[in-house]
């Protein structure tokens, strides 16, 4: 999670979205105590039925997707992602210079 609250905080500059979506049954009971406690600001919608994570094909965590800027599913996969490596950054800078449609 710490990569992912920094890429929130660096990209949120250029208008891209960034956050963590949170399919722990006990909802906001376990939720908002782990946010305060770790300092995460990001948002962090939950999703406790996960219907959510059905609805793109989330099987098992941690789950990364890329949505365009017109609601597209681009990518996505299992696994640690690196927000902060060159590549994955080229990667947001083009999605995000790309007009929606």
């Amino acid at each position: 999670m710490p990569s992912v609250q920094r890429a929130h905080d660096e990209y949120k500059k250029n208008g891209v979205a960034v956050l963590a979506i949170s399919i722990d049954g006990d909802g906001e009971k376990s939720v908002k105590p782990f946010l305060a406690e770790h300092k995460y600001t990001l948002p962090t919608p939950l999703d406790p039925d996960m219907s959510v994570a059905r609805a793109v094909g989330v099987r098992v965590t941690p789950w990364t997707i890329i949505v365009d800027r017109g609601g597209n599913v681009v990518a996505g996969g299992y696994g640690k992602v690196d927000m902060q490596s060159a590549e994955f950054r080229n990667y947001v800078k083009a999605l995000a210079a790309k007009p929606p449609g």
